[in-house]
């Protein structure tokens, strides 16, 4: 490996200049490459695939455990299920193959290819690794799992969706794991790992600036599991996008929280303050404001705010550990997840004033 980024020091060893560090210290791990080529770009990828077969993957932490929560929630945006085994719950096999993908990702080191040149654009970058990929479609090793964290060259980058930061939630049981990007590889290269050091080590959520932008990128592959002649697989599925999304770097857009209707205000503002909610009993606290609604489509509503899930016991549940709704003068009702104070400054440069707490709206 051309670079190891790790906590603490490694044993040297007898007569050599060379060192020998614990599985448990190895933050990143790196392959740099002057020129990226496609024979380079498969060989860094075979090397950084080691870095999965020597791992044990047994040694538990808390902050993986954190880590692969959050990637959980942001991939499938339903809660890990409170009962065991957790397989039992799973709504398909391809779901099933994907959390073991991403507790494997939460233990392991990041895996990062650096090119400094090589393609000329990021169209070019997508077309290589898709023919590599095709090249090797019946060799062993080609998961979601082993394919890099991020892989960048020059301007272009090429980066997985796992939730470990970046997020790509499932759709019509297809997962769009692997994105593309042109313009600020080292600022992904950044948010992987200050991402990473932030759970290591509990780092304060203000490393990370107001964080009220969303960076954009284009869709490159998405996967689910199949089965051909009694054999289980990996079906990569690539999006070809049209020559205009790869001329100038897609901008960042601006964080919003989640517009709500009142009625789906009451509901999330009763869910911040309680456990969880039976569908069945949701006109009954609808009672309380006057109202009625039919469940049904108000439930999948309120399902797609990415606030909340639908348990196996058919009881409504937050999917954010720190919600929080609030009515905003001249555009009413919002919610969104407050773990890092990221509602409190969208409100506060909304408001052009500080605000000392943001707080749910108090019940009638």
């Amino acid at each position: 490996m051309n670079v190891l980024l790790i906590e603490g020091e490694g044993q040297k060893l007898p007569f050599a200049e060379k060192y020998v560090v614990l599985e448990k210290q190895v933050i990143a791990v790196f392959q740099v490459k002057k020129t990226l080529t496609k024979q380079l770009l498969t060989d860094a990828y075979f090397n950084l695939k080691n870095v999965y077969d020597v791992c044990e993957l047994e040694d538990e932490n808390e902050y993986s455990k954190r880590m692969l929560r959050d990637a959980y929630v942001g991939v499938f945006k339903m809660g890990v299920h409170r009962s065991k085994p957790l397989r039992k719950f799973f709504e398909s096999v391809t779901q099933e193959h994907i959390f073991n993908c991403l507790r494997a990702e939460a233990y392991l080191p990041l895996r990062i290819v650096i090119g400094y040149q090589g393609y000329s654009s990021e169209k070019g970058l997508r077309k290589a690794f898709y023919e590599f990929l095709g090249e090797h479609r019946l060799t062993n090793g080609f998961s979601p799992l082993h394919f890099p964290n991020l892989i960048i060259n020059d301007q272009f980058s090429l980066l997985k969706g796992n939730g470990m930061p970046y997020i790509s939630p499932m759709e019509n049981n297809k997962w769009p794991f692997f994105n593309s990007s042109s313009g600020k590889p080292i600022l992904h290269l950044l948010e992987l790992l200050w991402s990473r050091l932030s759970y290591r080590f509990n780092m304060d959520a203000g490393i990370f600036g107001d964080d009220l932008e969303v960076e954009s990128v284009n869709r490159f592959l998405s996967c689910n599991m199949v089965n051909v002649e009694g054999r289980r697989g990996w079906n990569y599925e690539y999006t070809d996008l049209p020559k205009n999304n790869f001329t100038t770097p897609m901008p960042s857009s601006a964080w919003e929280p989640v517009m709500l209707t009142k009625e789906q205000h009451h509901v999330i503002a009763y869910l911040c303050k309680h456990e969880f909610l039976r569908l069945t009993k949701i006109n009954e606290w609808m009672e309380k404001i006057g109202n009625e609604v039919e469940v049904e489509p108000f439930v999948e509503g309120l399902v797609e705010t990415g606030l909340v899930y639908i348990d196996s016991c058919k009881e409504l549940r937050l999917l954010t550990e720190h919600c929080q709704c609030i009515s905003v003068p001249g555009v009413g009702f919002v919610g969104a997840d407050n773990k890092t104070g990221k509602l409190t400054r969208w409100l506060e440069r909304r408001m052009g004033k500080k605000i000392e707490n943001v707080l749910h709206v108090k019940f009638q």
